[in-house]
């Protein structure tokens, strides 16, 4: 399993127009094959910073809806609502020994 954590920054006033988005996202990912489950949040004292937090039966599941025609689209209408890049972070568990 594995958590994918996505940072946005989004442009003044565009926060509604990226919330229409981003729950377009949302639904099609969870019909993605390997989607378990996605959460949205705003940084507190930030509500423009987004952190959207999906986990993943697999990297290899994220991959194939990463690299998907809808996320792809999607993204090229998120995109001109950001004010940088996104930032993709992909944490796999870790199996401590005791």
């Amino acid at each position: 399993m594995i958590r994918v954590i996505i940072e946005r920054v989004i442009q003044e006033g565009k926060l509604d127009d990226y919330h229409a988005l981003i729950r377009q996202a949302k639904n099609k990912a969870s019909n993605s094959a390997g989607f378990l489950t996605g959460e949205i949040f705003h940084v507190k004292d930030n509500p423009n910073h987004v952190i959207v937090m999906s986990c993943w039966d697999s990297f290899d599941t994220w991959e194939v809806w990463a690299e998907s025609e809808h996320r792809l689209d999607l993204l090229d209408a998120i995109r001109p609502l950001l004010e940088s890049d996104e930032k993709v972070t992909v944490l796999e568990s870790s199996h401590l020994k005791s």
